[in-house]
């Protein structure tokens, strides 16, 4: 089973294939092109390598393990195809020139990158959840993080469920921290001081499942990493789950 989900997950990866380039005639500015290709290849870069490392816990199910040694390998494709654009836009730079079938060209790879990163990012976001679970009967699904002002402002929403029926009524915490640089040191923010409400944390009782959601309020300055979501089980027994998501 493990080897066809690999399979699959080789088979939705697109080729890049190498643009063609054609001296003498007028086109975009070549460090348009620069600005775009590189800055896409670190951002696919920088998401892939931060979702590998969690999904590097011991923590990892057996199921898991194929799937991430498939991600790892995409991650060397990716980074090859990286290096060989930068190539190319050199080359570009150089020349002064790229004609209309270059562009074309140019633009359906990075369609085919960013489409083949938002299916990467997802398939990343399952897999670390599945990580943080281990073996507890709790789970993190529909986690979503957007910005709200344009600013510093944000909103966060996700849903903790159980996996047993008819189990009795859970109760506990939710809290939230938010990794990242301040003056250039590395800090992690309690849920009290990034809190848009000023809010500590959030009360669980449930079930089945309960959703969770709050805004965030980040201080100038502050370069924010990653969400850490801090499950707490209080009742009917204590237990423990901590997950993290990549920063948008």
């Amino acid at each position: 089973m493990r080897r066809e989900c690999g399979r699959m997950s080789k088979e939705r990866f697109t080729k890049i294939t190498t643009p063609k380039i054609v001296q003498g005639r007028e086109g975009l500015p070549a460090w348009v092109w620069l600005i775009g290709l590189i800055g896409l290849g670190l951002w696919t870069w920088q998401t892939y390598e931060f979702g590998l490392r969690h999904a590097s816990s011991p923590l990892r199910a057996a199921s898991s393990a194929d799937t991430a040694d498939d991600l790892q390998q995409r991650l060397a494709d990716l980074e090859n195809e990286r290096n060989q654009l930068r190539f190319e836009v050199a080359r570009f730079e150089r020349s002064g020139q790229i004609d209309r079938h270059s562009v074309e060209n140019v633009s359906g790879q990075i369609q085919a990158l960013r489409e083949e990163r938002d299916s990467l990012q997802k398939e990343v976001v399952r897999l670390r959840a599945l990580l943080a679970e281990g073996d507890s009967n709790f789970s993190i699904s529909d986690y979503a993080l957007s910005n709200t002002s344009g600013n510093q402002d944000y909103g966060y929403k996700f849903t903790i469920s159980r996996k047993v029926e008819g189990a009795k009524r859970v109760e506990g915490l939710a809290m939230i921290s938010i990794r990242g640089e301040s003056n250039g040191e590395l800090v992690e923010l309690p849920m009290d001081k990034v809190s848009a409400d000023g809010e500590s944390r959030h009360k669980l009782g449930f079930k089945q499942f309960q959703v969770v959601e709050g805004k965030i309020r980040l201080p100038q300055g502050f370069q924010p990493l990653e969400l850490i979501i801090d499950i707490r089980i209080s009742e009917p027994s204590p237990k423990g789950m901590i997950v993290s998501f990549d920063w948008i």
